[in-house]
Parts: C-alpha cells; sequence; structure tokens
C-alpha cells in the first residue's frame, strides 16, 4: 500500500494503535468503519510485510480523536496490554541484558517497525535520554504519539526491570494541555512542555538495571532474525541514511568529516546540516551513533582495542577510551571480559 517514496511503516503498528483504540470502548469509535474510511481492509491488515504511510496512521488518530472526544488518546492507548508474538524487534528489546542495551537496540532495529529515524539515543549528565521525532510536518497526531511513545517507555521499562523506574523527566514539543493529571500520573517524574524535542531521559543507575528475561542465546537468536528483517527491507531514500552509507564506507582511514561527507554528496555542509535538521537528525550524532554500534560489535569479535579505535577513526586511542565510556558506562576493556564471559555474546 505505501508509495515507495513515502516513509512507511509496518502494518503492525497500525493493528496495534487499531486494538487499543477497540479495548477504549469509546461511544461512536466504530474501528470497522474508520478502516474503511481509510482503505484499510482485513487482508491488508492482516498481512505482516504490509507497510502504509506514516500519514495514514496519523489521519487515522485525529479521525478517531474527532469521533471519540478523546484529548488524551495517545496516552490512554498506552496502558492497553497489546503483544505481538511476531514482532521480533520486540523481542530483541526484552531479551537484552540491561535498560541502556535495549534502549539501544529499539534504536538499532527501529526500521523494523518503520522507515526513518523517529528514535535516537543520546547521553546526558545524569543517565541516557531517548528522543521520540515523529514522521513529517507537525500535525495533531504527533501529540497523540508522543504521549503515547513515552508512556509506553515508562510503562515497557517497569515491566522489563521489574522496578518501579522513574524516569529523571519527560519533555514535549506540544502545548501544555489544560488538564494535564492523567499525564503526571501516567509518567510519575516532572514534565516540560514546549520543549525542543519529545524526550525521556533516565540516570545513570536505572540504564544500568538488568532485565528480568535478559537471555544471551536467546537474544542472540532474535537479534539474527531482526537483521534479516532489516536486510529484507528496500534501501532508505532518506538523506540520513545516505550520510550512514557513506559514514560506513569512511570509518577507519576515509575522511569522516562534514565537509567531506557534504562534498560526497554534493551540496553544501550547511544545506546538508539543514537536511538532516529536518529529518530530526545531526551529523555529528549520526557519526557517534555509527561509532557506538561498531565499537561493540568488534569488542565482542574480540578485535583489539588499538585496531577498533583506528576502525573507528580515532587519531587518538584515549580519544576513543573517552567515547565508549560515555556511550557504554564502563571502558572498553570491562566491556570486553563481560562479553568474553558468556560465549553467546560473541
Amino acid at each position: 500500500m505505501a508509495s515507495p517514496s513515502l516513509p512507511s511503516q509496518s502494518i503492525r503498528q497500525v493493528r496495534h494503535a487499531l486494538q487499543a483504540l477497540e479495548a477504549l470502548k469509546r461511544p461512536g469509535l466504530d474501528t470497522g468503519r474508520l478502516c474503511q474510511e481509510f482503505g484499510l481492509s482485513q487482508a491488508v491488515l492482516e498481512d505482516p510485510e504490509q507497510r502504509i504511510p506514516y500519514a495514514t496512521l496519523d489521519a487515522l488518530l485525529e479521525r478517531a480523536v474527532e469521533l471519540s472526544g478523546e484529548p488524551h488518546l495517545g496516552l490512554l492507548m498506552a496502558g492497553l496490554p497489546v503483544v505481538d508474538p511476531d514482532d521480533v524487534g520486540s523481542a530483541v528489546i526484552a531479551t537484552s541484558p540491561t535498560l541502556f542495551e535495549s534502549l539501544e537496540r529499539g534504536v538499532r532495529y527501529q526500521r523494523v517497525w518503520g522507515d526513518g529515524e523517529r528514535l535516537a539515543l543520546e547521553p546526558t549528565e545524569r543517565g541516557v535520554r531517548m528522543r521520540y521525532t515523529p514522521v513529517g510536518a507537525w500535525r495533531p497526531a504527533h501529540r497523540y504519539l508522543a504521549e503515547l511513545v513515552m508512556a509506553q517507555l515508562v510503562i515497557g521499562v517497569r515491566l522489563l526491570t521489574e522496578r518501579n523506574v522513574v524516569p529523571l523527566g519527560i519533555r514535549f514539543v506540544h502545548p501544555e494541555p489544560e488538564d494535564t493529571r492523567e499525564h503526571r500520573e501516567r509518567y510519575g517524574c516532572p514534565l516540560s512542555f514546549r520543549a525542543p524535542s519529545n524526550d525521556i531521559e533516565f540516570s545513570h543507575e536505572d540504564a544500568a538495571l538488568p532485565l528480568v528475561h535478559a537471555d544471551a542465546l536467546v537474544h542472540a537468536i532474535f537479534e539474527r532474525q531482526a537483521q534479516r528483517a532489516l536486510s529484507a527491507l528496500p534501501p532508505e531514500q532518506g538523506l540520513a541514511s545516505r550520510v550512514r552509507q557513506y559514514l560506513q564506507r569512511s570509518l577507519g582511514g576515509g575522511d569522516c568529516s562534514i565537509a567531506a561527507a557534504a562534498r560526497a554528496l554534493r551540496m553544501p555542509p550547511r544545506t546538508l546540516q539543514r537536511k538532516l535538521a529536518e529529518e530530526g537528525q545531526r551529523y555529528a550524532g549520526l557519526l557517534e551513533g555509527l561509532r557506538r554500534e561498531r565499537a561493540a560489535d568488534f569488542l565482542q569479535r574480540r578485535v583489539s582495542i588499538a585496531e577498533v579505535s583506528f576502525l573507528l577513526g580515532y587519531s587518538d586511542p584515549s580519544v576513543f577510551h573517552r567515547a565508549f565510556k560515555r556511550w557504554w558506562g564502563v571502558s572498553p576493556e570491562t566491556f570486553r571480559q563481560r562479553h568474553a564471559a558468556d560465549p553467546h555474546t560473541r
């Protein structure tokens, strides 16, 4: 159903939303009629390979709010348990060793659920922050989606750690609703509105919490399945994807500067920065994200630390050591020792 030129998401995401809407049982909200209105047949909804444009779900949620009169739709949808046993991305997250690594896997395999870099993980002085950027120009549905994603993260973290984890804070781009009692009860942490981005922050201590379903062997199996699912998808067309492809070729000997990337992509550096910002990305963030992912992979494959530093384009190994500790909370040596103790993580 999705046009190759439009960013799309897995039909599973739409199916989850519809199941949550049904469970709300709001008067006037008939999901069957809603699907008909947006051309979503039962055959399409049941085909796990289908992907549809983000704009379709955006419009559907806005119509659902119009029909139900429920302004906190996204927040309420998050409280409804919707489990898809075929969702390999969620299985990878649930079997990760720690909360931080589960968040990192969510970012790494997010394209299983939909195109674009909607999720980004970045270190902060107090811990780590997960940022959520809806696809496309802002519209009312993005409020519902942002509140849904943040609530799902809070609920998911508590389920996976079996701890009453309280985020350090949550920020939203949209204005503060008139009534935020439901928000404050659901999130249980300081809230900010009209912020630069939608994000949630966890402390260093919480990021290091082990997950109750962590299993190295099962995790490795699910991760291979997630990698195969990614490789089966058509190449992404966005600028961030093209920048990542350039960086993948240039790490370890090439020029990773934004000036070099801009030359390779035939545009001025300022234009590159502006277009990446329109996709919710930063050049430095893309470079650091790739280095972080590659560093973990190399160390688990027992590549020497000095060689990992070179392969990631660091001229000074001490700079790599500092960066690695910021990403993972431990030194490269400690990271290697932990993973060497378990043959299933290699």
